[in-house]
């Protein structure tokens, strides 16, 4: 087999452009032992030789399939021949050999259907097959790969490709029926606007072709936009005839839309010569630079296509003469109001050679802007701008244009016209708006680095552009955010230095001091924001600045500042965002001051204000908190229950899932503690010998706390630094009565309703309500607390648009085990539909999981590193660590794996359980490779340095043992289990004790086990 490097080194593409690599000497390929026909065969293959390589891979095949060898797959090998065949038909156009691709290829199906190259080998046999003229089959097996017939998956670009292939073949077949479905998914997927068009045209002639004249007109709008699909016969006709159709129904108005689609035969001759034009020179151009064969061969094919089309456009009749009758038919039956439009109308179009031409254009534009015929304006823009590049009205017109087609969605076009406006005519007093059009829709779509590369080619392009200001504001705003923080310095100084006046200034200070406060510069940060607050003292983003300054504050340590600053921007805002942010920054420094009445005063007084306008249920969550702090879990409790009843059923509200999801944790645990901590108090009350202890030895008072982790652990502080802890409370403990009292009476007023029974009555209330987001939450704080229940109704892929990411993630857990395939939609929709949500973390890890189980644990890895490189500051990012190392380490790429635990080990803030299970899993990388000296030392390390997580280390001295038997030190494997047994008997899980004890007396069955045992 292939090493992997080959694998990842070479692609069909590579292959193909290889060809002219000097040869390699290659030797007999049955007269070579196996290790030097692999190395012949990886040489060649190397070199992009895959002719030569031929008779190696094929020798390779033979001897790996006479071993009967399984654990060396040959899915690559078997993929390179199919491929050299087509190498081979590139260069002798001989059929046969793409005969032998698909023998090749069907065998890659048959012996290896989950090989990472089976995309690529079906891909590539549709073109095979279409080649071959063999094109139902080519057919069919499109049908095949759109359908999820196969375990791979096909990205939207190849989907889209296959889309359009089906499409140009129904359509030119004129096989609606079959076809029609095929258009209606291009048309709805492709992102590529030339598919949509062709999609938009098969789909309209179907729709008239079975008398679905409504659904034929809805695709309009789409046919109006400009596509090449616009200028072939085909459609002009169907348009024609379509019109004729509309008459006859009496649909008057809809004939006059379609006729104003129709481009006469002239006009489509045009085009199509200026594209052919275009495309000769780009053939000549790519010649003489020495660019790809393979994208000018594109092109040539491009042209000849082109000129079969002109051949049979100057067969045509010119269409003008039957659409100015139609047109006039039109009018005639409908009476026309808009007199003045259409006497410009008719003037701009009778008359195209007319000294006034430009002025009648002019006019019709304006006034169809006029009388909001949208459509006609952007036509006779569009007309203009191409007729009269020069004229006096080319600026009013363009940026009249680019609005309005911005309105109408066609983002596409009116990005161009902006883009050609401002590469041409940097002087132009329009310049300046067209900026803030074009740069509006790129950070609309979040296309920050093409407004990057766009505003550094003006700036080369121009020499003091009219809006060079405006260049370095979006420039910098795209450098923010893409957290390009010094560049984006870099673009503010350059604006506030050579444009302190331009109407970015102000804003361009702020974004300055932001982007100093990301780039961790605090000093420059607050020096910047303080003088955007002097200079600016009722500036727009004064509430931004002081908001920033408070985050400036809080990191330096100043909390009051920051408190102080963040009650400033609170003040001043009208921006929601603002009064959450500072609202709970401010909540966060309450809480880290131990300031508990504060933070529950604050939040209090937040939902008072606020109300739903607000995070008013994230609000309730960290209100409850403090109430926690506080130690008045019963109020917390009676909160959550009151919000979450209030707001089950608010599909809008995503904060009620936290109340949700938390609410039987908080309960479990805070019973627990409050059990605890009154146990605890009890003795103290009864035991005299232990309340001394206690009271008069503040390391036993420590360790006491330090060991029952279960107790409140803030009493701890507080009885330490109470002033009448002391000796005499031996005698009397009514001196901290205080601190103490609170617990026994939290505990008595406890709420007898367990979660489990809380849930259970809001969902029968919620369902006979008929409230299915409301069923849905409960019926996930049910599963949550470990009962599973059945929803009313089961759920489906349409009732994920009413639920929140969490939800939808109960939904995905929930149908796991019966509904695999659903589930990964529903952990899709997350991906989809909230990419920078916490719960695409979560389902990022649940796809890793469900690839893995398959069997694809390329796919899982990938997954997993999808989470690093977009929540690089999760909590959650040490154990994606962890599983990424398993992940590699299962793979058989334990270096990898032990990187990635390296990497771990050399956090600081991961100090603790992840160290431990870091070390513990280095340990196990080495076992896999059977470094069992190596392993020992890892396994050592985790239970002599973290002896108190106790399930790791029972687990590292279980391992440690292997390991040392593995050395064959077996005296030192039962001296090993015997120390587990004696230090781990009372604090590790049960099993692991068990099996610690098994494998002690498996090692020495003679030995009685122990009293203790």
């Amino acid at each position: 087999m292939l090493p992997r490097s080959i694998k990842q080194s070479l692609s069909i593409a590579a292959l193909i452009c290889l060809s002219g690599v000097a040869p390699i000497h290659a030797q007999d390929a049955s007269q070579l032992g196996f290790s030097d026909l692999q190395a012949q065969a990886n040489q060649l293959v190397e070199a992009g030789q895959l002719e030569q390589a031929m008779p190696f891979l094929e020798e390779l095949i033979k001897r790996v399939e006479a071993t009967d060898n399984s654990e060396i797959k040959l899915d690559f090998p078997i993929f390179l021949l199919g491929t050299a065949h087509i190498q081979r038909f590139v260069t002798t156009q001989n059929a046969r050999e793409l005969n032998q691709t698909l023998v090749w290829y069907t065998k890659l199906e048959k012996d290896y259907p989950n090989s990472p190259k089976m995309k690529d080998a079906m891909l590539k046999k549709v073109d095979v097959l279409r080649i071959l003229k063999r094109e139902d089959e080519a057919v069919a097996l499109m049908k095949q790969l759109l359908d999820g017939t196969y375990s791979f998956r096909l990205n939207l670009k190849q989907e889209s490709e296959l889309l359009r292939d089906l499409t140009q073949i129904h359509y030119n077949k004129g096989d609606w029926k079959d076809g029609l479905p095929i258009f209606t998914k291009l048309l709805n997927t492709s992102r590529d606007f030339e598919d949509q068009a062709w999609a938009a045209a098969a789909s309209f002639e179907a729709y008239v072709a079975e008398k679905r004249l409504d659904d034929a007109m809805s695709l309009l709008p789409m046919l109006a936009r400009e596509s090449e699909v616009r200028y072939l016969p085909r459609l002009n006709v169907a348009l024609l005839k379509t019109s004729d159709t509309m008459v006859a129904q009496a649909r008057l108005s809809d004939a006059a839309i379609v006729l104003n689609l129709i481009k006469t035969t002239d006009i489509m001759i045009e085009h199509n010569e200026a594209s052919v034009a275009e495309k000769k020179a780009k053939i000549e151009f790519n010649t003489d630079m020495g660019r790809s064969e393979e994208a000018t061969e594109r092109l040539k094919q491009e042209v000849k296509n082109l000129e079969a089309t002109l051949t049979q456009l100057r067969k045509l009749p010119t269409l003008r003469n039957e659409l100015l009758v139609r047109r006039a038919r039109n009018y005639t039956k409908t009476a026309r109001r808009y007199e003045a439009f259409w006497m410009f109308f008719d003037l701009m179009t009778e008359n195209p050679k007319d000294k006034q031409t430009e002025f009648f254009t002019y006019a019709t534009f304006s006034n169809a802007l006029q009388l909001n015929k949208a459509e006609t304006a952007i036509t006779v823009g569009r007309a203009y701008r191409r007729q009269f590049p020069q004229g006096d009205y080319y600026s009013d017109i363009s940026i009249a244009l680019v609005s309005t087609l911005k309105d109408k969605g066609e983002s596409t076009e009116y990005v161009q016209i902006a883009k050609d406006f401002l590469d041409s005519r940097p002087l132009d007093t329009a310049s300046s708006n067209m900026l803030a059009l074009w740069a509006g829709y790129k950070m609309e779509n979040q296309l920050f680095e093409d407004i990057i590369q766009q505003c550094n080619s003006w700036l080369n392009l121009h020499q003091n552009p009219i809006f060079e200001d405006g260049l370095f504001y979006w420039r910098g705003i795209s450098e923010l955010q893409t957290s390009k923080f010094a560049d984006a310095i870099q673009s503010f100084d350059s604006l506030l230095k050579q444009y302190p006046t331009s109407l970015y200034a102000e804003d361009g200070l702020l974004r300055k001091g932001a982007a100093q406060f990301y780039a961790q510069d605090f000093e420059a940060a607050r020096e910047t924001l303080y003088s955007y607050t002097k200079k600016y003292p009722r500036g727009n983003a004064l509430d931004q600045a002081y908001y920033f300054l408070g985050e400036v504050e809080n990191l330096a340590g100043d909390y009051e500042l920051a408190l102080k600053h963040f009650k400033r921007a609170d003040d001043i805002t009208t921006l929601q965002d603002i009064h959450d942010g500072a609202a709970f920054s401010m909540g966060k420094i309450y809480e880290l001051l131990q300031r508990y009445d504060e933070m529950a005063t604050h939040f209090k007084a937040y939902t008072e204000r606020f109300g739903e306008d607000g995070r008013l249920t994230d609000a309730i969550f960290e209100l409850g908190r403090a109430y926690e702090f506080l130690r008045q879990p019963n109020e917390m409790l009676a909160l959550y229950r009151k919000y979450i009843e209030q707001f089950a059923n608010d599909p809008e509200n995503a904060g009620v899932d936290t109340l949700i999801e938390g609410y039987a944790e908080k309960y479990n645990t805070n019973q627990v503690t409050l059990e605890k901590t009154v146990e605890f108090l009890d003795r103290l009350d009864n035991d005299i010998e232990f309340r001394t202890q206690i009271v008069t030895d503040r390391g036993y008072l420590f360790e006491y706390f330090y060991v029952n982790s279960d107790l409140d652990q803030t009493l701890y502080n507080r009885l330490r630094n109470h002033p009448q802890f002391g000796e005499w409370l031996v005698q009397d403990l009514a001196p901290i009565n205080e601190v103490i009292a609170i617990y026994r009476k939290q505990l008595a007023d406890y709420p007898t309703e367990t979660p489990v029974e809380f849930f259970r009555d809001q969902l029968a209330q919620f369902k006979a309500k008929q409230q299915r987001v409301a069923e849905a939450r409960m019926l996930m704080g049910l599963y949550r607390s470990g009962v599973e229940l059945a929803p009313t109704k089961s759920y489906d892929s349409a009732f994920f648009s009413e639920v929140t990411p969490r939800v939808l993630l109960y939904i995905a857990d929930y149908s796991r085990a019966d509904r695999l395939d659903f589930a990964i939609e529903a952990w899709n929709e997350v991906l989809a539909t909230y990419p920078t949500d916490d719960a695409a973390i979560v389902s990022y890890m649940r796809l890793a999981d469900v690839s893995n189980q398959r069997g694809d644990k390329p796919s899982a890895l990938n997954y997993l590193e999808a989470i690093q490189a977009q929540f690089p500051g999760t909590p959650k990012l040490p154990g994606v660590i962890l599983r990424q190392g398993e992940l590699l380490s299962s793979m058989g790429r334990g270096e990898e794996a032990r990187e990635k635990y390296q990497y771990i080990l050399r956090v600081p803030d991961w100090r603790g359980l992840v160290h431990a299970r870091a070390l513990f899993q280095t340990g196990e990388a080495y076992m896999a490779e059977s470094k069992h000296a190596e392993a020992h030392g890892f396994f050592e390390r985790t239970f002599l340095g973290y002896s108190q997580f106790s399930e790791w280390c029972a687990r590292a001295y279980l391992a440690d043992a292997e390991a040392l038997l593995g050395m064959g030190a077996k005296a030192d494997a039962i001296a090993t289990l015997t120390e587990a047994n004696e230090t781990l008997a009372e604090a590790a899980p049960a099993a692991l004790v068990e099996a610690i004890k098994a494998k002690l007396q498996e090692l020495q069955p003679s030995v009685a086990p122990s009293p203790q045992s």
